[in-house]
């Protein structure tokens, strides 16, 4: 009967020490905690490679991003991984008082959320920590963009770092898009620095993308003379480059587009050169712009045939206008072109 009870006492003895080792990376014990206090602990934790291994589960959550589809899309996928795998130290030291670019959530009471943005916006990490015997790694999230998930040379007239660039823009602007994250504002913010790395090359879609995002209120808005100067590139090709252009020679750097046009005569050039372009949606306010005077030329023979060519490529706007016109009775032949 005794060997049976010692045979059972040394069972439960070996369980019990095994479940707190499942705890942690190595062998730690609660007296080896560095504090009670997550605000005491997480400077001893990030102190060195060694700590940080030795207060990690040994299955983390592991969140990253990933590419779905063909479209250049990602999303996070999270899985478990052994801390074995893992490489430290995984956190940069944070030191006791309030560490620049490092914020500390309370979830509650026994967990924490340690996010870090030391590395910009496009390499943000977060921590996940929970209070077991001690505070102890849990989770890790990664939501940087791995360069061999991207493509070399999306774009040829970019070098590589460029085409990295924009790539993450698109990625990171997408993920801001779905307004479903907790980063959406660093998202955004991720998507316009990388558009303007890629803007660097000149290409005038990574111009526009990087100017529109600017004024769209949901990224940091850039200053006048550098919003122009995005717009003048990507206007150099794409009509909806010259369009934007248009716009802002009307009202600038304010996003809300109210009030008179600023510079109608250098707006009204932007426009034409858009309509020009071949885009159907500048023709039909090209015709607007000629049928009200709004910029610099009244015009309702011009304006007529602008609405009649946005109307021939299908767009529905353009054909509203021609109704409208044509249930009041105007009549007057286009005597000259739209552009």
């Amino acid at each position: 009967m005794n060997a049976v009870l010692k045979k059972k006492n040394r069972f439960v003895a070996v369980f019990f020490t095994a479940s707190v080792l499942s705890l942690f990376h190595g062998s730690v014990y609660a007296d080896e905690c560095p504090s009670e206090d997550f605000a005491q602990f997480l400077p001893a934790f990030s102190a060195n490679a060694e700590t940080q291994q030795r207060l990690t589960a040994m299955t983390v959550k592991s969140l990253v991003l990933k590419p779905i589809g063909e479209h250049g899309a990602f999303e996070p996928q999270t899985t478990g991984v052994s801390s074995s795998t893992l490489v430290f130290p995984l956190m940069a030291p944070v030191a006791t008082d309030k560490t620049e670019g490092v914020e500390v959530e309370a979830v509650d009471d026994s967990h924490f959320n340690v996010v870090d943005k030391r590395a910009g916006n496009s390499n943000i990490k977060i921590f996940n920590f929970s209070r077991q015997a001690c505070w102890v790694l849990e989770g890790f999230e990664d939501w940087s963009i791995s360069e061999k998930d991207l493509v070399t040379a999306s774009k040829p007239n970019m070098s590589t770092a460029e085409n990295f660039c924009y790539q993450r823009a698109e990625a990171f602007g997408g993920l801001g898009g779905l307004e479903q994250y907790r980063l959406t504002g660093e998202f955004f913010e991720a998507s316009l620095e990388n558009y303007l790395c890629a803007a660097a090359s000149g290409d005038p879609q990574a111009s526009l993308n990087a100017a529109s995002l600017s004024l769209s209120g949901m990224a940091p808005q850039l200053a006048t003379e550098k919003v122009e100067t995005l717009f003048k590139a990507a206007a150099t090709t794409l009509a909806d480059g010259a369009a934007a252009l248009s716009t802002f020679y009307c009202y600038g750097n304010n996003t809300a587009g109210e009030g008179l046009c600023q510079h109608p005569d250098q707006a009204e050039k932007e426009l034409v050169r858009a309509a020009s372009m071949g885009s159907a949606a500048a023709m039909n306010y090209l015709g607007y712009s000629f049928e009200e005077g709004r910029l610099v030329t009244r015009d309702l023979s011009r304006a007529l045939a602008c609405y009649r060519l946005a109307a021939d490529k299908g767009d529905d706007t353009a054909i509203g206008n021609l109704k409208r016109l044509n249930a009041q009775n105007v009549n007057v032949t286009p005597v000259g072109n739209c552009y």
